[in-house]
């Protein structure tokens, strides 16, 4: 059976608070779906809440603001007062907020110069909120348009009337509370105002100024404790938007705004500026996209061409040291079995006829033999016969291969060979040792070649690689800034602007996309701007003007007193 309160037929509970119940309602004359508000039956039986409750809303009924939900109809059915106003469908900024963790700065601003322009407007009829909280506050859009609801508690100036008797809760959000709603005084326009500054800061930090769960502890603190610093959730938050909280919250009635119209002027300026910094890309420092990807691109390759030539390059100096080695090996075992017979015979001139011979190759660095008894018979290095023979350094030794050894060692000079030692053999029985010492320079130089070609591949590589990503990027960059360009028309509400540019890349589709999204606009504001036109030939009244779209401010930032000084 449905339940009905004078004309209108109630549809289930919306919500409910302290003093009122809300009801999805149903006005048959004229077809409409809304909101019934009802006082509880409590408050209901006595006289002074019925009379608040009714006196505030006839006043609120007076408001006809784009910002403001419309009242309808207010009045009292079996002593049962209501009021009939505007459903709204959107979730209230508490739960808009708590689904984002965090809104963009020109968000906030577009939010808050909202409420404050329906805040300037009530004020300016003569009606004060009294309970500004994110709770009374609808988002309509996810683009953030809101409106203000819930005047239950507001007040009209010099109305006096019957009150709730003394000792009764002070109206109000005890976290949204100004000082003077707190100690009972009279309070005008700029207590919503600062009501505004702790919504501000609550949008910009994610909490309130004071937090404790202890009322009267909460209250002494708004009453007697400086204000805590506003630690904003969004570094790049400008310094002129943490100003304006702060000569919100101040206080001192005479130190904050003294209007809603005079914190919408440095609201417009902020975010004037902030849309100025988007249009420039001076926001934020960022690396252009051609030298970005130009950068990460050069840079793989770098990375991919340098180890790649490490490799080759390590591999090839193995394949050639392992060259020089055999290339020695062989050769120490040659020259071991030609002197094994002139060592038996004891042939110093044969054998010291022998080293000279290879001391005049260009590659030999050091020649010598010794008998079994390791004193020298011969020797490219000036050493007397007969002398000891130097013994060789262990820690030096590179190869041990079968009875032979290579050492790398230093001449006088600091130039490195590789030593061969060797014993001579004859007939399975050691005559001695020989040692022939071969010059790495040529191998070196081979290296340093081979380097030299494999940086040069790199550099040339890079170059290139360079020279084509920058090119590449350029060309995307190009149809991007043609984008920036047209949609910067946009927002300053030119609709007739085109996109010429043809492309057989993905780029054409995304042209074709804003160019519809032209028609589309500039189709709607043709219908909107025939409508107003029509509505005020029909009557001869113009349509009542729209709300004030403010864009918020920028670096004038708010100040303490101003109004005392326009005074």
């Amino acid at each position: 059976m449905a339940i009905t309160l004078g004309r209108y037929i109630l549809r289930g509970e919306l919500g409910s608070g302290a003093m009122s119940v809300i009801h999805r309602g149903y006005d048959p004359r004229i077809r409409r779906i809304l909101a019934i508000k009802t006082l509880r039956a409590e408050y209901a039986e006595r006289e002074e809440y019925r009379y608040r409750f009714l006196t505030e809303a006839r006043a609120a009924g007076t408001l006809t603001h784009p910002g403001i939900v419309t009242i309808f109809d207010v009045g009292v059915v079996n002593g049962v007062p209501f009021i009939a106003m505007e459903l709204l469908e959107g979730p209230t900024l508490e739960s808009f907020v708590e689904r984002r963790d965090r809104l963009p700065v020109r968000t906030v601003l577009r939010i808050v110069t909202q409420i404050a322009d329906a805040l300037d407007y009530a004020h300016r009829q003569g009606v004060v909120h009294q309970d500004i909280k994110p709770e009374n506050i609808v988002v309509t859009s996810d683009s953030g348009n809101v409106k203000v609801m819930d005047f239950g508690i507001a007040r009209l100036r010099h109305k006096s009337g019957p009150r709730p008797e003394d000792g009764s809760p002070v109206a109000g959000t005890p976290h949204y509370m100004s000082p003077e709603q707190i100690r009972g005084g009279e309070v005008d326009g700029r207590s919503d105002l600062y009501s505004l500054g702790v919504l501000l800061y609550w949008l910009l930090s994610g909490h309130t100024p004071f937090r404790t769960n202890n009322v009267h502890e909460l209250l002494r603190k708004i009453l007697k404790e400086p204000l805590p610093p506003l630690k904003p959730l969004d570094p790049a938050t400008p310094q002129a938007l943490l100003d304006v909280a702060r000569t919100l919250l101040a206080r001192d009635p005479a130190e904050r705004y003294q209007t809603g119209a005079e914190l919408i002027e440095d609201l417009q300026r902020i975010d004037d500026a902030l849309a100025e910094q988007e249009r420039t890309w001076r926001g934020r420092r960022f690396i252009p996209l051609r030298l970005r990807w130009t950068a990460v691109m050069s840079v793989l390759v770098a990375v991919t061409v340098t180890a790649g030539l490490a490799v080759v390059y390590h591999r090839q100096n193995e394949a050639m040291t392992r060259v020089a080695y055999d290339y020695g090996l062989t050769l120490t075992e040659t020259l071991a079995l030609e002197s094994a017979e002139d060592l038996l015979l004891e042939d110093r001139i044969a054998i010291q006829a022998m080293i000279d011979e290879m001391a005049r190759k260009r590659d030999i660095e050091h020649v010598s033999v010794s008998d079994r008894n390791g004193q020298l018979v011969a020797s490219t290095d000036g050493s007397a016969p007969g002398s000891a023979d130097v013994p060789l350094p262990e820690d030096r030794r590179v190869l041990l291969h079968g009875s032979q050894a290579i050492y790398t060692l230093d001449d006088g000079q600091g130039r490195s060979y590789l030593l061969f030692d060797a014993p001579v053999l004859y007939q399975d029985h050691e005559l001695g040792r020989l040692r022939v010492g071969i010059s790495t320079a040529a191998l070196q130089a081979a290296n340093r070649t081979t380097l030299a070609a494999m940086i040069a591949v790199m550099l040339v590589t890079l170059v290139t690689v360079f020279i084509g990503a920058y090119t590449l990027s350029r060309r995307l960059v190009v149809p991007i800034e043609i984008l920036r360009r047209a949609l910067g028309q946009i927002t300053q509400g030119r609709f007739d602007g085109r996109i010429r540019m043809h492309r057989d890349d993905e780029f054409e589709r995304l042209f074709s996309a804003y160019n519809s999204m032209a028609d589309s606009l500039e189709a709607r504001m043709f219908v909107t701007h025939s409508a107003k036109r029509n509505a005020t030939s029909g009557n001869g009244v113009p349509p009542a003007p729209a709300t004030r779209m403010v864009e918020p401010a920028a670096p004038g930032s708010a100040r303490a007193g101003k109004s005392r000084d326009r005074n």
